[in-house]
């Protein structure tokens, strides 16, 4: 029995002396990123590739992954326009010597249904993807007034596109202070609703979702309205201007990837290694595009004035 495991030790050490990779052979993989916003002329995508290094830290390297003198194209209907590529300086103390490298277009038009990218790399490596325009952000109800007379809460639904299209939102309020002298914007950000935990709060913010609705409790509003001056005893200092709400939808294949992310990060998913969505032919990456829809509603300046603040536009009561 002793002799036996001893063989078995020996077989062990010996075993671990030898090089052990967990990753395998390198595979080299070229990556285009291009999410176009449906709202400009200005695009901008990169390419870049895989690498490695000897201790499996890729925030440890110093090799520089982008990749130069590549072709992108990019089709919208029966237009196409090519994109220019350019240099940006890397801030100081940036691990990689060399400028940032990215392909950009100012001419970009949306006429189309679909969208199409190519990208020609050296030795006619070409990468190619589709993505089909979501509709249009239309709002079917909405809260003019904030806080609603006869309810706790504020509501906001607009037109479902496909069954697979997600959205994001955005509630937040505009202000300034007087004593600025540049009286500039600040933005006080709504979350989905704060939770408690000991004598701190904690606010939950929305997420990709494919829900076509917006719903926010007076009592959260409430609760972001005293923090804007939280500590300051000034209240009248602080000018109000009004609440906005921005949406933002998302075509088919960046839900597909924001979808896939917030399955991968519920509450009875054991991730085993990290979500790779692509929808990039012969390479890795994400393409599509998004609009964006913004629009402001009004406090009463009743509600304006509980908190002991001063109200920057007319009364909307």
């Amino acid at each position: 029995m002793k002799r036996l495991l001893l063989i078995l030790l020996l077989v062990v050490l010996i075993s671990c002396e030898e090089n052990f990779d967990p990753f395998g052979d390198l595979k080299n993989k070229y990556a285009l990123t291009c999410v176009i916003r449906g709202d400009t002329t200005f695009q901008i995508a990169a390419l870049t590739r895989t690498y490695g290094n000897e201790n499996y830290d890729p925030y440890s390297s110093n090799e520089d992954p982008n990749i130069t003198g590549a072709k992108i194209r990019l089709w919208n209907g029966d237009s196409v326009v090519t994109f220019r590529d350019t240099n940006i300086t890397r801030p100081p103390g940036s691990k990689y010597q060399m400028p940032y490298h990215l392909y950009y277009t100012k001419k970009f038009q949306l006429v189309g249904s679909q969208l199409e990218i190519e990208a020609i790399l050296q030795k006619n490596i070409r990468l190619t993807a589709k993505t089909i325009i979501p509709n249009g952000i239309k709002i079917l109800v909405k809260d003019d007034i904030v806080p609603p007379k006869n309810r706790t809460y504020v509501k906001y639904a607009w037109e479902q596109g496909s069954a697979d299209n997600a959205y994001l939102t955005q509630f937040s309020i505009y202000y300034y202070k007087k004593d600025d002298p540049a009286k500039a914007t600040k933005i006080a950000y709504i979350p989905l609703q704060y939770i408690s935990q000991g004598e701190s709060l904690y606010p939950i913010s929305p997420k990709p979702s494919n829900n076509n609705q917006l719903i926010v409790d007076v009592e959260t509003i409430r609760k972001t309205m005293e923090l804007i001056s939280a500590g300051d005893p000034n209240k009248s200092n602080y000018v109000i201007l009004a609440p906005f709400l921005e949406i933002i939808s998302f075509s088919t294949s960046l839900s597909t990837y924001f979808n896939s992310v917030a399955r991968s990060n519920d509450a009875y998913t054991v991730n085993l290694s990290e979500i790779d969505y692509t929808n990039i032919s012969n390479g890795v990456g994400i393409f599509g595009i998004y609009f964006k829809n913004q629009t402001s509603y009004g406090f009463t300046h009743s509600f304006i004035r509980s908190f002991g603040y001063t109200p920057g536009l007319v009364d909307v009561e």
